[in-house]
């Protein structure tokens, strides 16, 4: 698949404790990227077996919640690339500072992290200047900045091109939670693999990577897979 012309044509696993109320701002933030204009992304929700250390799977977004201590982020998303693309990427909702939160603080972490996971920087990284309106925008007011707005669709659309129409899906697959089951590192058995993935996307950096408290963005190596950003939130 051609991504500059067709966009981008993603599997994204769900790996939120049953039960809980972070499918519900999981579902929300889902649909909003997923339904942007211009229309630059096709996301596909796949729920996955229980993963507590939330194993990133090559091809995919995986999205877990947990009670990760106290690591001075509520949210993180860790891409690892290859060629300077991205071959997996896991968003992460830290229950030890959200569990007990209000539904903004948890909708705007949740939005903001799934960006990440689709090559987005930071809209602007200053938490005490007027908020954008944007959940890439650090705030102190989530409530402000629950959802992604135009700017971040036309980001998205410089770097993907456009879809032709959008394909939400939600549920159980059992093919590939028997895939997942059996190695969690082993590429989606999907038949139309290619196209929704096809090397995902060149991750989108606005500027040189830094080593930065403030940014959360620090070169890593782990396991051989380059670490390129993790941006903490």
């Amino acid at each position: 698949a051609d991504l500059v012309d067709n966009g981008l044509n993603l599997v994204v696993l769900n790996n939120l404790d049953k039960g809980s109320n972070w499918n519900d701002f999981f579902r929300e933030s889902i649909s909003d990227w997923d339904n942007g204009t211009p229309d630059s992304v096709i996301l596909k929700i796949r729920r996955v077996p229980e993963d507590p250390e939330c194993t990133p799977v090559r091809r995919t977004m995986k999205v877990c919640n947990g009670d990760y201590g106290p690591t001075d982020w509520r949210g993180v998303n860790q891409i690892i690339l290859a060629n300077d693309f991205i071959i997996s990427s896991v968003a992460k909702m830290n229950d030890y500072y959200l569990e007990g939160t209000n539904r903004a603080q948890k909708l705007y972490t949740m939005c903001h992290e799934l960006g990440h996971g689709l090559g987005l920087g930071h809209s602007d990284e200053n938490f005490y200047n007027k908020d954008l309106g944007n959940c890439m925008d650090y705030t102190e007011k989530p409530e402000n900045n629950m959802h992604p707005d135009e700017s971040n669709f036309l980001v998205l659309e410089e770097l993907y091109g456009n879809v032709n129409q959008s394909d939400f899906i939600t549920g159980e697959t059992v093919a590939v939670e028997e895939k997942l089951e059996n190695n969690g590192n082993r590429q989606l058995s999907l038949a139309n693999e290619q196209q929704l993935f096809d090397e995902y996307a060149k991750i989108l950096m606005h500027d040189p990577i830094e080593v930065s408290d403030e940014s959360g963005e620090f070169p890593d190596v782990k396991n051989g897979w380059r670490l390129l950003r993790r941006t903490e939130h």
